[in-house]
Parts: structure tokens; C-alpha cells; sequence
């Protein structure tokens, strides 16, 4: 992935594999003008409820060393959404921009320009992180209450029972559509 540039601080995104891109909290440390990595770090630890998964991940590097042989380390990755979070919660100067910056990156890795939808569109991209959402709960009821002998399956009995309800209900809001009015005059009388 090519570097990006920020007030004179080009940064290379950390490259993960899928396609997207990921700031490491160094790389968001040099990008607010913090003298330490531990800021970002304090920012992340005292605020991480506010963060889903799509805004921060961990992943393990491998490095190797001619003494020790292969070392291995755990490195917390932002994507843009996450790193606007933290650009939010910090009080240096470049904060401002910075947040700026990252909401135009975001729009250009997401390809959507929500002033260029359409309400069908809008409809549709509504429709699909319901979608997303209900299966990220399925995921997770089954990951944590569809094990045999979890003594939980009657919740995930329930859970399956949502999740279709759910999964009805996004299906009508994603199939209506407003029809083509025409256009309007400028409120007078025809």
C-alpha cells in the first residue's frame, strides 16, 4: 500500500492482507504531534468500549533475529473510523485536521460519497450493516451459547429465533422504494 502524507508526516498503513487500511498506535502517535506511543495508548485504554471490531484489531508480527531467532510481538491496528476515535478523544492541535483527514480517507476506502446516494441507495447500504449485524449476533450466540453442553442452547434457541425475526424485518426495509414523484414546482399552482 502507498505511503499517505499528513501535515509533512508520510505514513505507510500497515499492511494486514485485506486490502484495507491500518495505523499502528506509533503511527498515530507521530500523526497528533504526541512525544510518546503511550498517549495514544492511555487514549485507546480509557475509552476501548466506545470501539468495535471494525475499529481496532490486534495482530501478531514476526520478526527475526540473528541472536534470538524468531520474536514475535502483539501490535494494536486503527483502521480510519478507529483512528478518528482517537483523533476525538485528543486535545493536541493537529487533532482537528487530523480528524478531517481521516473522515476523507475513510469515504475514499469505503467508496461512498453519502451526498451522491440516492434514497433507494441509502435504503440498500442501510440494509446491508443491518445485515452485517445480524450476523455478526449469530457469530457470536453460536460461538458463545451453541456449543453441546454450554447449558446454553435454550438461549440459543431464543437467539435463532431473533435473528430470523431480525433477518425479516431487514429484508422489508431493504425491498421498499419511493417512487419517482416527478419534479416539483417552485410551490405554485399548476
Amino acid at each position: 500500500m502507498k505511503e499517505l502524507t499528513f501535515n509533512n508526516h508520510a505514513i505507510a498503513p500497515h499492511v494486514t492482507g485485506d486490502g484495507k487500511i491500518w495505523f499502528t498506535a506509533d503511527h498515530l502517535a507521530e500523526l497528533l504531534e504526541y512525544k510518546s506511543v503511550k498517549q495514544v495508548n492511555k487514549i485507546y485504554q480509557r475509552h476501548k468500549d466506545e470501539f468495535s471490531e471494525s475499529m481496532t484489531t490486534k495482530v501478531t508480527n514476526s520478526d527475526k533475529s540473528m541472536s534470538y531467532g524468531a520474536l514475535q510481538s502483539e501490535v494494536r491496528l486503527f483502521s480510519p473510523r478507529g483512528a478518528h476515535l482517537i483523533g476525538m478523544m485528543s486535545r493536541t492541535k493537529v487533532a482537528k485536521d487530523l480528524r478531517i483527514w481521516l473522515l476523507d480517507l475513510a469515504e475514499k476506502e469505503s467508496g461512498v460519497e453519502v451526498g451522491q446516494l440516492t434514497v433507494n441507495d441509502l435504503a440498500q447500504l442501510s440494509g446491508q450493516r443491518l445485515q452485517d449485524a445480524i450476523a455478526d449476533f449469530d457469530k457470536k450466540s453460536f460461538t458463545f451459547r451453541g456449543q453441546k453442553g454450554s447449558g446454553l442452547m435454550a438461549q440459543r434457541k431464543r437467539d435463532i429465533k431473533r435473528i430470523k425475526e431480525a433477518t425479516a424485518l431487514a429484508l422489508k426495509l431493504t425491498q421498499f422504494a419511493i417512487p419517482d414523484l416527478g419534479d416539483f414546482s417552485d410551490g405554485e399552482p399548476a
